[in-house]
């Protein structure tokens, strides 16, 4: 499993998202290529604590093998509900919304690797290695939305 904490992870996310254009066009879900951005932009505020997002309060995601099994097993499904905060409504340019992203996955993945992270409004209290994984993933997801 690939985590935005490992250099060479990182580095072929931001390939793949380098890659996105605005002619880039979903094969799943609502979110135009600027606004998937924006989602991930709000995303990794939430992955480095500097933005709080309530919990959905689904407590079998908090615990082995549930929360394992997600993190580091199965897909994220297509079209799986977001906590209302992560949804974008005012997305800047895409450019502008492409830098902040690469931006944040840059702080986060030269930042601390140990320790405790941020609690996730669906999976609770993780550790920054396991949101290393979960925002490497959830951005393969998004990239692979778009083809990218």
């Amino acid at each position: 499993m690939g985590s935005i904490l490992n250099e060479t992870d990182r580095a072929t996310i931001v390939k793949r998202m380098r890659a996105l254009s605005t002619s880039s066009t979903r094969r799943w879900g609502s979110m135009d290529v600027t606004g998937m951005l924006k989602h991930l932009h709000l995303s990794a505020l939430m992955a480095l604590g500097e933005m709080e997002v309530p919990s959905a309060n689904k407590r079998v995601f908090h615990v082995f093998p549930v929360k394992h099994l997600i993190l580091y097993v199965l897909p994220f499904p297509k079209g799986a509900p977001t906590a209302p905060k992560l949804k974008p409504a005012d997305a800047g340019s895409m450019e502008e919304e492409r830098a902040a992203v690469l931006e944040l996955l840059e702080r986060m993945g030269t930042g601390p690797h140990d320790g405790a992270g941020p609690a996730h409004p669906l999976f609770g209290p993780l550790t920054r290695r396991e949101w290393g994984v979960v925002t490497y993933k959830h951005t393969d997801h998004h990239l692979k939305q778009f083809g990218a």
